[in-house]
């Protein structure tokens, strides 16, 4: 997860830094685990405009099993971790996980505004992590539950429709 975190953070550094954008313009999507680390790079980053996450854990250890080397097994299997000597620090890797805690971060996103889209239906993450997220994010907030819908919103035509109509929403 660290990586991910910096990963994201030198993104917001180069675009908000680019000739020709509006560094006020800037706005974080992000999906599952994601959408967890764009809650926490948006309370560092004033510039976000505003943070649209979807499918989002509000916390990692109720989610996650117990045992860091099940999680990294499955993540293999699923081809998420294709070096089998990943991690170096299987210990330290699991507790990036748990470390981030996207409803901790969420009210320093305040004042800008915080979308909040899960699926119903999601086996992976129940829905009750958007509520969770949902109450843990100030105003100005909004959840969208998609009736139905699995974990994996990319895959689910109406995202597209929900993510535009936020960006008209919040532009």
């Amino acid at each position: 997860m660290r990586g991910w975190h910096e990963d994201l953070d030198a993104v917001l550094d180069a675009v908000t830094s680019c000739p020709g954008v509006d560094p006020h313009a800037v706005h974080c999507i992000g999906f599952s685990a994601g959408g967890a680390v764009a809650a926490k790079e948006a309370s560092y980053h004033p510039e976000v405009k505003s943070l649209l996450m979807v499918a989002s854990p509000a916390d990692f250890s109720e989610i996650l099993p117990k045992d860091p080397d099940v999680l990294r097994r499955h993540f293999l299997g699923l081809g998420l971790i294709r070096d089998e000597s990943f991690p170096g620090d299987l210990d330290a890797w699991y507790r990036g996980f748990l470390e981030t805690n996207p409803a901790r971060w969420l009210p320093f996103v305040h004042p800008r505004p915080v979308g909040i889209v899960h699926g119903s239906g999601d086996e992976t993450v129940p829905v009750r992590h958007g509520h969770l997220l949902y109450g843990a994010a100030w105003e100005p907030k909004r959840l969208f539950v998609l009736e139905q819908a699995g974990h994996q919103l990319r895959k689910d035509p109406r995202i597209v429709g929900i993510i535009a109509d936020w960006l008209r929403e919040v532009a």
